[in-house]
């Protein structure tokens, strides 16, 4: 990446509600990929509440960590 194109990025900002926005399609996307793995390789039901649990601290994690690196 170049400066003029690291510059050009910086002035193309985006507000919070944006990111969120985008990180709440993401999010969206991977809760829908995880639950399609479940069902795909039949997860005891046991397994399911742990892996929706870490999925989603996973992502409280990436999106407290992309607010602060964005801002």
């Amino acid at each position: 990446m170049t400066k003029q194109n690291t510059r050009r990025w910086r002035t193309q900002a985006i507000g919070e509600g944006d990111l969120n926005e985008m990180l709440d399609l993401l999010f969206a996307f991977d809760r829908a990929v995880v639950e399609f793995s479940i069902v795909l390789y039949n997860v005891p039901r046991r397994d399911k509440v742990a892996i929706r649990q870490q999925n989603r601290r996973l992502h409280d994690a990436l999106r407290e960590r992309l607010l602060i690196l964005a801002y």
